[in-house]
């Protein structure tokens, strides 16, 4: 298995010339897919949080032309929570009929899961795989921690089966002080919407 520094200098190889994100990882081959059921899904242990998440990529959609629906809609906040939800949400992905899923989020540093995928994974394994972290407090001998915005678009059309390959796009970006820094997640999800529909990654 691909160690960390060597899948960092691999995936910054690739992905070099990209200027909205820090980090990109597209699954190759991919042919550009009409999702009927696009939901954006914020993680957040913060709802209004994850609110603004949902309704800042669900307007740049709609401005693009394409059709999203904000999780909360599908997803309440407390079937998020805890991890033993996981069959919950895999009945609500079937039940409403959802084919692809956005999923933004922000990881501390230390978390393995803002790494580029070496592998796909099922949509509910990543989505509960989270950890807590708390807000840095700027203090100036301290060194600011690093956290990364991440931008993941699972594809679901065809099955829901266990290790269905879903992951079919990931971004990442640093972000210093997230809980103060709105301009920039706003940014972010904006060239995010923009990406995956210049790109043709959704149709």
């Amino acid at each position: 298995m691909m160690n960390r520094l060597s899948l960092l200098l691999l995936t910054f190889i690739t992905f070099a010339c990209s200027s909205d994100f820090d980090e990109e990882w597209k699954r190759i081959p991919y042919e550009s897919v009409h999702f009927n059921k696009l939901v954006v899904v914020g993680l957040s242990h913060d709802l209004e949080t994850r609110k603004f998440y949902e309704e800042e990529a669900v307007s740049e959609l709609e401005k693009a032309g394409f059709h999203a629906i904000e999780g909360l809609n599908i997803f309440p906040q407390q079937v998020t929570e805890l991890d033993h939800n996981q069959d919950s949400i895999s009945t609500l992905i079937v039940e409403n009929g959802v084919d692809a899923v956005l999923v933004i989020k922000i990881l501390h540093e230390n978390d393995d899961e803002y790494m580029m995928p070496e592998d796909y994974s099922k949509f509910k394994k990543m989505y509960f795989r989270r950890r807590s972290f708390h807000t840095y407090n700027a203090n100036y001998y301290e060194r600011p921690d690093k956290y990364f915005m991440i931008a993941t678009l699972y594809n679901l059309k065809e099955k829901h089966e266990e290790n269905e390959e879903t992951v079919i796009w990931r971004a990442s970006s640093v972000i210093l002080n997230p809980a103060e820094n709105l301009e920039f997640k706003k940014e972010f999800i904006d060239n995010t919407v923009e990406h995956i529909t210049e790109q043709h990654l959704i149709e």
